[in-house]
This record gives structure tokens, C-alpha cells and sequence, in this order.
């Protein structure tokens, strides 16, 4: 509206209205209450964090003890009811005040956009002689623009693909080596098995040789024991004739004995008591001698038991022993097989399993092997289709870079010869167009009957010829981007099997070291190149490193322990921090909002200088 529709009397009371409301003022209330009302949204999250550790502590508390715990509780929260009562009451009053103050005031957009349109024709009068230079200026711009957007998106391109060459040239030769050198460990494992077989069964007929050995020994043994029993029990049949022999002798001298001293009478009694005592002392000695032998035969004989059952004892556990290890070289193959299983187990899954099956199923180690070679052949296979599959993906990057070179060039050829054309208008229509175009902001279909028109066209067609090509160059910057995502995700996942090839090497190096002492220890591939292995032992170190898990641990207890605010304010930070878009979008916004301030500002000293001006005009 411009501001001679304006009536000097509704300005006139519009400006004795504003001067009323005193805006300075009630800006300076506003600014107190915004201050109060920041202060008191801090004092409401210290007390709601000390209500909610209060919480906390008293469902910690004891059954028997929350009784007495409650009531303190309830009075935190009803100070904090009350609290949030008191900041509601002042926010409403202050927005009451604020609406009492502007609910009568005149919308001030009608006198603005008179004193803009009326500035905005005295810009633009004083701007129609420089006009030409800008729009050169905007197109040298854009240009520089374009060119360095193309060598960006070509040095990008050339920088992805040549390193995406260097990844999978290294991983295949990698690949190769690693299965080159695996296909030469298992044949030595092959060698080492048949030679550990060969010593286990020379070393299980020698020990065959010595049971079979100690089995004779003992029979024999055995055979001179039962003999020595034979004899002693000879000798103890003999004694108990010969003992049976004497007591009869001895019951034949009583007889006589008492047949003498019942004949002789007293005339022989002399002689005959020498002779009975004679015999007596025989008899008691031949008893003496006989009960001698007999506890010597007993305790010879009851030796000869203990031998004997102590001879069954150790034929009967040698026999045990000979029937247990009956099975020693199925024991020893199936040994031998799971050590060459564990050796080599690190495959994949399904090599594991055949592994594990093997010495079940009783498949011979030979066997096995070849086995686990078809796999490792089947894997290089897969590596090499996947190797050119890669290749493939290369080679249509460099196809739709080449494609995109040569759109940028053609892109490059009509903006050089739209400026050309430009270059070749005439000077003098050029200014008469701008001229045109100043002077007739207010009649459109004049102006579009100018002789400048032409011109006028060709501007706006290369301006939204760029702009349409930043487009289609953002969406190849988004595109560019979002491959370079897939492929840092990809590198990364190649980074993580590499750390785990990196320890499954290393845990065969360490049992290669431990088993490295016997004589026919299975050979382990040599360690890679020192950068390499530096680079991942670095990398497996610092994964292992407990400080680490603890720090994040201790990062992620401190995230949950914050509050909702906090909490969102720290997620936030990390968004921005880590995401190069949304920290560019913070910019731009950070940046806008500075310029709005600014022009706000700007507009309300143009705005003060007008309404001086207007006053001092009403006042003359």
C-alpha cells in the first residue's frame, strides 16, 4: 500500500499510539520476565533432579522404613507443585501484560511497506546503472562455481576409484597369498601326520613287545611258585607221617613202658626209670622238632599263598591292561585326527563341521585333508568371481565418470557461448532494457514491450539454466556422498575381518609356539609385512584394551544418569558434531539468524529516522 493512500490522521494517531505503548520500555519488562523465566526453568530442573534422586533413595528404602520416608517426599513434591504453580501464574501475568499492551496497537505492516516500496524505488532508480555489472559479476561467479564444482566431483571420482583399485588389488593378492600358503601348510601338516603315525605305531609294537614279554615273565613265574608249593606241600605230608610215625613209636614205648615196670618190679626199678626217662626225654624232643617243622612248613606254605594270590593280582590287572589298550592305534588315529582338525579349523563353517564329524565317522586323515583343499579351492574361486565383480563395479565407475566429464564439458561449452552472446548485445540496449525495467516497476506490460526484453530473457534463462545445473550438481554430490558412505562401510567391514584374520592368526602362531618343542610341530605361515601386522596389532590392541570399554562404559552411564534435557542437548551436540551436513546446516543457520538481527535492526533505525522525519514534517 502505498503511503499516499495512508490517511495523515490514522498515521497521526497510529504514531501518538505507539508512543504510548513506549516499545523500549516494554521490551526492557520483557527482557526481565525472559531472564526470570530462563532462571526459574534452571531452578525447575535442579529441584526435579533433586525430587527424582529423592524418588530414587526412597524406593531404596527399606518396606518397614518408607513410613517415615514418605512424608518428606510429599513435601518435595508439593513445594514442587507449588513451585510450578508460581512460574505459571508469572508466565500467564507477563502474557497478559504483553497482550494488554498490543491488543489495541495498529498493525504497523501497511506504513512499513509504503516507507519499503517508497525506498525500494529509490534503490532501484539509483541501482539501474550498475545493474549490467552485477548480472557479469553473478555469471563470472557461477562459472568460477561450476568449475570448481567439477574439479571437486573429477578429483573426488578419480581419488574413490584409484583407491577402491589399490582395496581389492590387495585384497586379492592377499587372498591368494594366504591360500598359496595354507595349500603349503597342510601339505606339511600332511607330512608331519604321517610321520607322527609312523613313530606312534613303531612306539605301540615295542610296547605290544614288552607286555607280551612280561606276560611270559610272569606266566613263568607263576609256573615256579605253584612247583615250590608242590614241594613245601610234599615236605608237609612227609612231616605229618613221620609225626604220626613218632607218636605211635611213642605210644609203643608207653606200652612197653608200663609192661616192663609191671614185670620187672623193684629189682630193675633203677634201670628202668633211666630208660623211661631216657625215652621221655626223646619222645618230648622228637614232639619239639615235629612242632618246629610244622610251623615251619605252616608259615612257609602260608607265604607261599600270599605269593601266589599276589602273582593272580598282577596277571589279572596285566590282562585288564592288555584288553584296555586293545584299541591304542584307533585311540592314536583318532588323536592324531582332532589335533589336525584344531590345527586347521579356522575355515568356514561348514569345513568345521565336516571336521568335527571326521573322527566319528572314522574318515581316514588323508581323506580329510583333501577334503578341507577342495574347500579352500571352492574359496578361492568365490574370491576370484568376487575379485571380478569388482573389477566390473570399477569399471562402470570409470564409465560414469568419464560420462560425467563429458557432461561437465558440454555444460562448460553453453555457458562459455551463452556468454558470448550476451557479450555481443549492443551497450546502448542493454542500458536502454535496464533503464526500461527500473522505470516501470509498476507497469509490467510496458515493460515487457521494451526493446530490452530480449536481453532480459536470456539472464533469466541462464539463471535458471544454473540454477537447474546446481541442482542436478547437488544430486551428484548426494549420489558421490552416499557411494562414499557405502564404500567407508565397506571399508570398515573389511577392517573388522581383517582384525579377526589378524587374531585367528596370531592364536595359531601361539599354538605353533606351544606345540613347536615336539620334533614334528606343524608348520605355521610366517607373519605378514611388518607395516601390515603394526598397523593391525594396533588396531587389535586397542580393541582389547579394557580403558576403552570402561571409558565407554563410563560415558554411557553419565548419558543415562543426565537428565531428559541434558540428555537431548548432548545427543544434539553429537548429531551436529558428528555429521558434516547437519554442522553446515547449523552454520547457515547461525549465519541467517545474524543477518535477521541485523536487518532488524537495520529496519528499526530506518523505521526511527522515518517516524523523526514525519514528525518533524508535521510539526513544521
Amino acid at each position: 500500500m502505498p503511503p499516499s493512500a495512508i490517511d495523515d490522521g490514522v498515521l497521526a494517531g497510529a504514531l501518538e499510539y505507539w508512543r504510548s505503548v513506549n516499545l523500549s520500555e516494554l521490551l526492557r519488562e520483557l527482557d526481565s520476565a525472559g531472564l526470570a523465566m530462563v532462571e526459574n526453568q534452571k531452578t525447575s530442573l535442579q529441584e526435579r533432579r533433586q525430587l527424582a534422586e529423592k524418588t530414587k533413595e526412597f524406593r531404596g528404602v527399606a518396606d518397614d522404613l518408607k513410613a517415615g520416608a514418605f512424608k518428606p517426599l510429599l513435601r518435595a513434591y508439593q513445594s514442587e507443585i507449588d513451585g510450578l504453580t508460581k512460574r505459571m501464574k508469572f508466565a500467564e501475568s507477563s502474557f497478559l501484560q504483553l497482550f494488554k499492551a498490543l491488543s489495541e496497537a495498529p498493525d504497523p505492516e501497511p506504513f512499513i511497506a509504503g516507507l519499503v516500496e517508497e525506498r525500494a524505488a529509490e534503490a532501484a532508480r539509483g541501482r539501474g546503472g550498475s545493474r549490467e555489472e552485477e548480472e557479469r559479476m553473478r555469471a563470472d561467479g557461477l562459472q568460477r562455481q561450476v568449475d570448481a564444482l567439477r574439479a571437486d566431483v573429477a578429483g573426488a571420482v578419480r581419488e574413490q576409484v584409484a583407491q577402491r583399485e589399490r582395496e581389492l588389488r590387495e585384497q586379492s593378492d592377499d587372498l591368494v597369498r594366504h591360500l598359496r600358503d595354507r595349500e603349503a601348510d597342510l601339505q606339511r601338516q600332511v607330512a608331519a601326520a604321517n610321520r607322527r603315525l609312523a613313530a606312534a605305531q613303531s612306539t605301540h609294537e615295542s610296547q605290544e613287545a614288552e607286555r607280551a614279554e612280561l606276560s611270559e615273565s610272569a606266566d613263568r613265574e607263576l609256573v615256579g611258585k605253584l612247583a615250590e608249593l608242590d614241594i613245601v606241600q610234599s615236605d608237609l605230608d612227609h612231616a605229618h607221617a613221620r609225626m604220626a610215625e613218632l607218636q605211635a613209636q611213642n605210644s609203643r614205648l608207653r606200652a612197653d613202658l608200663d609192661a616192663a615196670a609191671s614185670a620187672g618190679g623193684d629189682v630193675r626199678g633203677s634201670g628202668d626209670t633211666d630208660e623211661t626217662a631216657r625215652l621221655f626225654a626223646r619222645l618230648e624232643r622228637a614232639e619239639a622238632d615235629l612242632l618246629h617243622q610244622n610251623a615251619r612248613h605252616a608259615a612257609v606254605l602260608a607265604s607261599a599263598e600270599c605269593e601266589t594270590h599276589a602273582k593272580d593280582d598282577e596277571l589279572r590287572r596285566l590282562r585288564a591292561e592288555i584288553r584296555r589298550c586293545a584299541d591304542y592305534d584307533e585311540v592314536k588315529r583318532d588323536l592324531e585326527t582332532i589335533k589336525s582338525v584344531e590345527l586347521s579349523g579356522w575355515g568356514a563353517d561348514d569345513e568345521e563341521g565336516d571336521a568335527d564329524s571326521a573322527p566319528a565317522e572314522g574318515v581316514p586323515l588323508e581323506r580329510l585333508l583333501v577334503r578341507r583343499n577342495k574347500a579352500l579351492e571352492n574359496r578361492l574361486t568365490d574370491a576370484r568371481n568376487s575379485l571380478a565383480q569388482r573389477h566390473a563395479e570399477l569399471a562402470a565407475l570409470q564409465a560414469r565418470a568419464q560420462e560425467l566429464e563429458s557432461g561437465l564439458a558440454l555444460k562448460s561449452a553453453l555457458a562459455e557461448r551463452l556468454e558470448a552472446d550476451l557479450l555481443q548485445i549492443k551497450p546502448a540496449e542493454i542500458t536502454a532494457s535496464t533503464a526500461a525495467a527500473a522505470s516501470a516497476s509498476a507497469a509490467a506490460a510496458a515493460a515487457s514491450s521494451s526493446p530490452g526484453s530480449g536481453v532480459l530473457e536470456i539472464v533469466t534463462g541462464q539463471r535458471d539454466r544454473f540454477r537447474q545445473r546446481n541442482l542436478a550438481l547437488d544430486d551428484e554430490l548426494r549420489a558421490q556422498g552416499a557411494a562414499a558412505g557405502e564404500l567407508r562401510a565397506q571399508a570398515e567391514q573389511l577392517r573388522q575381518d581383517n582384525l579377526r584374520l589378524y587374531e585367528e592368526i596370531k592364536y595359531l602362531r601361539s599354538y605353533a609356539g606351544s606345540a613347536r618343542r615336539d620334533a614334528a610341530a606343524v608348520t605355521i605361515p610366517g607373519p605378514p609385512a611388518p607395516d601390515v601386522s603394526a598397523k593391525y596389532s594396533g588396531m587389535y590392541e586397542e580393541a582389547l584394551n579394557p580403558f576403552n570399554a570402561f571409558h565407554r562404559r563410563e560415558s554411557s552411564r553419565r548419558v543415562r544418569s543426565m537428565g531428559v534435557l541434558d540428555r537431548l542437548i548432548y545427543m544434539f551436540s553429537n548429531f551436529v558434531l558428528a555429521n558434516r551436513r547437519a554442522r553446515m546446516a547449523m552454520l547457515a543457520y547461525v549465519c541467517l539468524l545474524h543477518l535477521l538481527v541485523m536487518a532488524t535492526l537495520y529496519r528499526s533505525l530506518l523505521l526511527d529516522e522515518s517516524s523523526h522525519e514525519r514528525t518533524t514534517q508535521t510539526a513544521n
